[in-house]
C-alpha cells in the first residue's frame, strides 16, 4: 500500500514539476494554441473570485504549519483583479478584516499578513474552536457567491478533514441530516445558476488516517447529493498532512489559474451555440425546415446529423443529401420523410428531432479542457395525420376515384347494354319505288324480313336478318350496335355489300333484294332505327 501511495506521490510530483516549468501563460499557449489565440483579450479581462472555508477548530491546529503558507503563496501569485475570500469556521463561520479583499499589490500583503492568524485569531470567541460545522460552511461560500454575483467564475475550496462535529446534538459527531442537505443543495443550486463553478475538497487527515471510518465523515453526502447539481461536480483531493503535497497541489492550482478562466470562457460559448427549428410536415410525411443558428467564435460551421422521432411506430427517412456542413446561418431544408411500418392513415403526435454538430479543428483541445461539444439540436412538434403508401396521397386518390369511375361506367354500361333494344320502321317498296309494305318493328334484340321471316314480304325470294351486338361492358365507352345480314337470296347495299352495321348514330339503310346475284332486284327495303 505504501509502495503504490509512493509511487502516486511520485507521479502527482511529475506532473507538477513540468507545469511549473513554465508560465500560466506560456503553458496556455503551448497547451491550448487555437483557444488561446481566440480568447486571449478575454482571458486578460476575466476575473475570478477563489473562496475558502478552512477548518480551524481545535483538532485542526496540526494542519498549520501545511495550510497556511501554501495559502500565502497562492495568494502571491493571483493576478490582479481576481477576488479571495477566506472564511475561517469551526462551530460557525467567521470572515475576519483582512480575510477577503479583491487582488492588488497591496492586498496580497495584507491578506498573507493575515493568513499568520488563520488558526489563532483574536476574534474568536471561547466556543468557535470546540466543533465543526460542515453544514454552515457550505451555506456560507453559496452565500458568498451571491453575494459576488458579478464574478462569472468562482473557485471553492474546502480545506477540512470533513468530519462533522455539532455542539447541538448527541453524539457531537454526526452526518448531515436529510433536511440539512436539501437545504445546502437548494442554496448552492440557486447560488450557482449562470456562474462557471469549480469545486474541490482538500481532504486533510494525520497520519494516513482513513477519515470514512471516523463518525461525523459526511464527504460522501457533500459530493453526491449537494454538489451534485453544480455541472462539473466536486472534486476530491485526498491531500494528508504532507506539507511538499499541499504546496505542490496549490502550485499546480496556480498554474491552472488561467486554464480555469479559459475553460468558463469557452464553456459560455459552448452553450450559447443552439438552434432553432420551424417544420412543416405534409400529409405524405415530407418534413422540410427552416433552420436558424447563431455562431460563436467557438463555433463557425454548423452540420445537421440527424433527424428521428419518438412515436412507437414512426420512423424518420432522412434525406442525407440535404445535411451537410454550412456556415449559412439561416437555411431551409428538406429533411426526409415521416413514414409508419404499416400503410394507411396514422395520427402522428410527436416532435421532429434534428441532432446537430459543431466541426471544428480543435476538438483535442476542448477535450483537454473536458469540454463536452455540445449535443445540440432543435425539435418542432408535429401533431397532424399522415398517410404511408408508396404513392402520394394525391396521386393514390386520384388513381381509387378513376378506379370507382371506371367500375361505375362498367356497371352502367352492363346495364346500357341489356337495356338496349331494337326499334325502327321498315319499308318495303317495289323496284319502281311504290310502296308495297311498312311495319314497324317491335323493341327486339333481332328480327328478320323476307321470305319466312319475322317480318314477311309476300313473293319475297330473300330474307335478311338484324340482330342485336353488346360489347364487353369493360368498353365502357362503346355501345350497342345491330348487324344485319342476307340469310337467303342476295341482299346488298350498293350491289356488293351483303352485310353491316347499323346503329342510332348511321340509323338509316336502303337495301337492295333480288332472288340471287345475277337476279334484277324485285325489292327494295328502307330500314330506319327510332329511339
Amino acid at each position: 500500500m505504501r509502495q503504490k501511495r509512493f509511487i502516486s506521490l511520485f507521479i502527482f510530483m511529475c506532473s507538477a514539476i513540468s507545469i511549473m516549468a513554465q508560465s500560466p501563460i506560456r503553458y496556455l499557449e503551448s497547451t491550448f494554441p487555437q483557444l488561446t489565440e481566440i480568447y486571449r483579450e478575454d482571458i486578460d479581462k476575466c476575473h475570478a473570485h477563489y473562496i475558502f472555508t478552512v477548518d480551524v477548530s481545535g483538532s485542526m491546529d496540526k494542519f498549520e504549519s501545511s495550510v497556511v503558507p501554501s495559502l500565502e503563496q497562492f495568494i502571491q501569485a493571483l493576478p490582479n483583479g481576481d477576488k479571495v475570500t477566506i472564511m475561517p469556521f469551526g462551530t460557525e463561520v467567521m470572515c475576519p478584516m483582512g480575510f477577503s479583499g479583491t487582488i492588488s499589490d497591496n492586498v496580497k500583503g495584507d491578506l498573507c499578513r493575515s493568513m499568520k492568524t488563520l488558526y489563532n485569531n483574536p476574534n474568536y470567541d471561547q466556543l468557535f474552536k470546540d466543533h465543526t460545522n460542515i453544514y454552515k460552511a457550505v451555506n456560507k461560500m453559496s452565500e458568498s457567491m451571491t453575494t459576488n454575483s458579478e464574478y462569472k467564475v468562482n473557485i471553492l475550496i474546502s480545506i477540512t478533514d470533513f468530519l462533522n462535529n455539532i455542539p447541538i446534538t448527541h453524539p457531537y459527531k454526526r452526518r448531515l441530516t436529510t433536511e440539512e442537505v436539501n437545504d445546502m443543495r437548494e442554496s448552492l443550486k440557486a447560488a450557482s445558476t449562470d456562474q462557471y463553478v469549480r469545486s474541490i475538497a482538500l481532504e486533510l487527515s494525520e497520519n494516513g488516517t482513513d477519515n470514512k471510518k471516523e463518525a461525523g465523515y459526511c464527504l460522501d453526502q457533500i459530493k453526491n447529493d449537494i454538489f451534485s447539481v453544480t455541472e462539473k461536480g466536486l472534486e476530491i483531493v485526498p491531500i494528508g498532512n504532507n506539507k511538499e503535497t499541499i504546496n505542490q497541489w496549490f502550485e499546480q492550482l496556480r498554474k491552472e489559474i488561467l486554464v480555469v478562466k479559459l475553460t468558463a470562457i469557452v464553456e459560455a460559448d459552448n452553450k450559447a451555440c443552439a438552434a432553432q427549428m420551424e417544420t412543416n410536415v405534409d400529409i405524405d410525411g415530407n418534413t422540410e425546415a427552416h433552420i436558424t443558428w447563431e455562431e460563436s467564435r467557438l463555433y463557425g460551421t454548423m452540420q445537421i446529423d440527424s433527424t428521428f422521432l419518438t412515436q412507437q411506430g414512426f420512423e424518420f427517412k432522412n434525406n442525407k443529401d440535404a445535411y451537410c456542413r454550412t456556415r449559412d446561418h439561416e437555411l431551409s431544408l428538406k429533411l426526409g420523410k415521416v413514414k409508419n411500418e404499416k400503410f394507411g392513415f396514422h395520427k402522428l403526435s410527436d416532435s421532429i428531432n434534428i441532432g446537430i454538430s459543431f466541426p471544428t479543428q480543435f476538438d483535442n483541445e476542448l477535450a483537454k479542457l473536458k469540454i463536452k461539444k455540445p449535443l445540440s439540436g432543435s425539435k418542432a412538434d408535429a401533431d397532424r395525420i399522415i398517410f404511408t403508401f408508396p404513392l402520394p396521397l394525391w396521386l393514390t386518390t386520384l388513381i381509387i376515384v378513376l378506379i370507382i369511375l371506371y367500375i361505375i361506367g362498367v356497371i352502367k354500361a352492363l346495364i346500357r347494354n341489356k337495356r338496349e333494344r331494337l326499334k325502327g320502321k321498315i319499308s318495303i317498296s317495289d323496284p319502281y319505288g311504290s310502296l308495297i309494305k311498312e311495319e314497324k318493328i317491335k323493341p327486339c334484340t333481332e328480327t328478320s324480313v323476307g321470305k319466312a321471316a319475322i317480318i314477311k314480304v309476300d313473293n319475297a325470294s330473300w330474307r335478311f336478318s338484324i340482330k342485336k351486338k353488346e360489347p364487353s361492358p369493360f368498353l365502357v365507352f362503346k355501345k350497342p350496335y345491330f348487324v344485319w345480314c342476307c340469310e337467303a337470296g342476295h341482299v346488298s347495299v350498293r350491289k356488293t355489300q351483303t352485310y353491316g352495321n347499323i346503329d342510332y348514330t348511321n340509323n338509316i339503310i336502303t337495301l337492295s333484294c333480288k332472288p340471287n346475284k345475277a337476279d334484277e332486284v324485285t325489292h327494295k327495303v328502307k330500314v330506319v332505327l327510332l329511339r
